[in-house]
């Protein structure tokens, strides 16, 4: 199979009428089927037959298992199910309407996939860290409708954030700004790294003994692009600096 393209969303609650009310991230729907209808309708404008949509987790509270199937096959594209709260039982088990839909592949708690050359870890939960985030891995989660910060290289993709609008998004726009904000800190954390060691005379080796890192890896810190550096070890750099008198 060639180039397939990759979708990512969360929490649709097909046929889930408390989602039109909540409190914090209401659903200005009149119904539960004009809701389903304009999820259905975005996912389809979007996704082609052979693409791959991704949902984390949620995808139907509807107790009919013929109305759960029947949304399932509006929707284009080979869908794969990152398994949410809401499609577990009362004793942790995937619900047998969900079980059953000819998902692309077995509906798991999470996985790990790439895209646009880059680690992806997708789960219905926010993660502090997860599976080669040191290493620039990014992060899709849902469940919190939006109610947390998104933090370094993780976002939540559930349908109703502001940016979202009820459907699926690609990797690169899900990611565009992400970027940018991180550049802009790292840019920032080098530049006081930099007045640092000139105000506390200190030479690149003597910085590199007190991190207690070999001399050429924080060479690489200081002369690779900014885009492949980890801003965390940059952050580690700077908070030794401001440990050291002048």
């Amino acid at each position: 199979m060639g180039f397939v393209t990759k979708w990512y969303m969360a929490d649709p609650h097909f046929g889930h009428e408390a989602a039109l009310h909540w409190e914090t991230t209401p659903r200005h729907f009149q119904s539960t089927e004009e809701m389903d209808k304009a999820i259905v309708d975005r996912v389809n404008e979007r996704v082609g037959e052979t693409d791959l949509l991704f949902i984390l987790g949620d995808f139907a509270v509807s107790s009919d298992p013929e109305y759960v199937a029947h949304v399932f096959n509006e929707l284009r594209g080979r869908k794969v199910l990152i398994l949410g709260n809401h499609d577990l039982d009362s004793k942790g088990r995937v619900k047998a309407a969900i079980a059953g839909l000819p998902w692309d592949v077995p509906p798991v708690h999470a996985m790990e996939t790439k895209d646009g050359g880059k680690r992806l870890y997708l789960s219905h939960y926010a993660h502090r860290v997860w599976p080669a985030g040191h290493h620039g891995a990014f992060h899709f989660y849902g469940h919190s409708h939006g109610a947390i910060p998104n933090v370094g290289r993780s976002r939540d993709v559930g349908i109703d954030c502001a940016d979202m609008d009820f459907g699926p998004r690609r990797f690169d726009e899900l990611t565009a700004g992400m970027l940018e904000i991180e550049d802009r800190e790292k840019h920032l954390i080098s530049n006081e790294i930099a007045v640092a060691m000139e105000d506390k005379a200190i030479e690149r080796w003597a910085l590199a003994q007190l991190c207690k890192m070999p001399e050429g890896d924080l060479d690489r810190l200081f002369e690779s692009d900014i885009r492949s550096v980890d801003v965390r070890e940059l952050r580690a750099v700077l908070a030794v600096l401001q440990g050291v008198k002048a």
